[in-house]
């Protein structure tokens, strides 16, 4: 209310000084014409003095014109002289109109000069607008006190009613605002309508977002029950490489391996890492390309000095404009252990634990690629098959036993020595200087000749085997292994046909 009765009076206050203005200003307007009008009323009887220079009809002229309110002073004058003036006259500030010859109307014989009584037209001007202001606002004022008492009972106060309600309810509940009778029909009824929909339809939103919120705390929860206790080590790191979750499994593997799991990734794995310039350039390709990426690394434990082999998995997600990346792993020591094992199982002679031919032939393969010259020896043992007809198969294998240790302390651990089949032995050296092959094959003539003691049927027996030698060169002989093992298979039977239990080198 305080409000519009304030705003009733500026309005009152700024409409009455433009009402008073406007009437101030017509009133000024209007005794300017009325000055004129005098003057063009005198003007045909100052033309008749003025033609005939009659002085008394040109003071009675004067004198009619000054008898007026509005004009203060006057004069008349012919073309040479002041016919006559009233008293305080000022031609300064006179106002001047032309008088027609009576007779020639196009010829000028005089001048009226009029000097208007400005401090009365402006006060009489005063008067009229004010009374006219007091008179508007007699009748204004109250219409519009009314109008504002109007305005506050039928809406300021509704509305402050329905704000004080609206103040007082909690979003999302039940409660709805209270529309008067008076008002169900009104544009106020229409608003506290409009109001109560807006809160049935918050009160749904709320319900909607309790329901929502509650689904989201269930599925987090499952979700950190399911991460946490995952068999499976997992770490959620952010793109930088700060760790953000780990989860159980994750925090125990890391510690059994003596690894920081809130240390950044993977540097809390790579001083542990036994080929780290691969983990970090595996880790940057996998964020780089948003890519899922596999690997296998080996690592030492510093706590127990062991080998550990980990299988890791790197999944990158964005989330919130974040990425991140998922790290599985998984301790695959003990497979790859096995898988070792099995490996070495498979190149391995079971009888004596050299190289098979599967193996020696993996490792020479590899050479040939990488095009390493070597030199191979091929052993055919010579009078091997009569100890086997006579003593059996174990004296046989003894024997095989015999060559095999003979043979392993001779050569270095860089060189291959390989069972290659029956009483077949293959030795590979990387070297083709004939001074050192010579050496070492002439070693191995003397070391296979030694006779070795066999127990048959509680006697103990001296057994003596020969060994004939052919040798071949690669890239020089062959570049390919079946044609390498060619060459050394003929140098050997050269031996083996003629005098044995020597050696001799592939020529063409």
């Amino acid at each position: 209310m305080l409000i519009l009765s304030i705003s009733t009076f500026l309005f009152s206050a700024v409409y009455a000084y433009l009402y008073y203005n406007y009437i101030f200003e017509t009133e000024l307007e209007r005794s300017d014409n009325s000055v004129l009008q005098i003057s063009q009323t005198v003007s045909s009887t100052a033309s008749i003095a003025a033609y005939l220079e009659d002085k008394d009809l040109a003071n009675e002229v004067v004198n009619g014109l000054v008898s007026n309110d509005i004009i203060q002073s006057a004069a008349l004058t012919n073309q040479s002289t002041v016919l006559a003036k009233s008293i305080l006259f000022n031609e300064r500030e006179a106002l001047t109109f032309s008088l027609p010859n009576p007779f020639i109307l196009q010829e000028n014989i005089g001048f009226i000069h009029v000097v208007p009584n400005t401090q009365f037209i402006r006060q009489n001007a005063q008067g009229i607008a004010f009374s006219s202001v007091q008179t508007l606002l007699i009748v204004v004022i109250p219409m519009l006190l009314l109008f504002a008492a109007l305005s506050f009972l039928l809406v300021s106060k509704p509305l402050g009613y329905l704000s004080h309600q609206l103040t007082s309810i909690t979003p999302g509940s039940a409660n709805r605002i209270h529309i008067h009778d008076a008002h169900k029909q009104s544009e106020i009824g229409q608003i506290g309508k409009g109001i109560n929909a807006m809160l049935s339809n918050t009160e749904m939103l709320f319900e909607q977002e309790r329901s929502l919120r509650l689904e989201i705390e269930q599925l987090e929860k499952r979700f950190r029950l399911m991460f946490e206790r995952s068999s499976s080590p997992t770490l959620l790191v952010r793109e930088q490489g700060d760790v953000s979750l780990v989860n159980d499994a994750a925090k125990d593997l890391l510690a059994g391996m003596g690894v920081d799991s809130e240390e950044r990734f993977p540097d809390n794995l790579g001083q542990y890492c036994k080929t780290p310039d691969i983990l970090y350039t595996f880790t940057e390709n996998s964020i780089k390309q948003k890519q899922v990426m596999q690997a296998e690394f080996e690592f030492t434990n510093p706590l127990t000095l062991s080998s550990v082999w980990l299988s890791m998995i790197i999944l990158n997600t964005e989330s919130d404009g974040q990425w991140y990346f998922q790290v599985f792993l998984a301790d695959i020591t003990s497979r790859k252990t096995m898988i070792n094992q099995l490996s070495h199982r498979a190149q391995r002679d079971s009888l004596t634990s050299l190289y098979n031919r599967y193996g020696a032939e993996l490792t020479l393969l590899d050479w040939i690629d990488t095009k390493t010259e070597f030199s191979l020896l091929l052993l055919d043992l010579d009078e091997f098959k009569p100890i086997n007809d006579i003593y059996g198969h174990n004296a046989g294998d003894d024997v095989l036993k015999h060559v095999a240790q003979s043979i392993s302390y001779i050569v270095s651990n860089n060189d291959l020595v390989c069972r290659w089949g029956g009483d077949e032995f293959v030795i590979a050296m990387k070297t083709s200087d004939k001074y050192t092959i010579n050496a070492i094959a002439t070693k191995l003539l003397e070391a296979v000749n030694t006779p070795f003691t066999f127990e048959h049927n509680k006697h103990q027996l001296k057994l003596h085997v020969g060994v004939s030698i052919g040798i071949s060169h690669f890239p020089e002989h062959a570049d390919n292994l079946k044609g390498l093992v060619e060459c050394a298979d003929v140098a050997m039977y050269t031996i083996k046909k003629t005098t044995k239990n020597q050696f001799t080198y592939y020529s063409t």
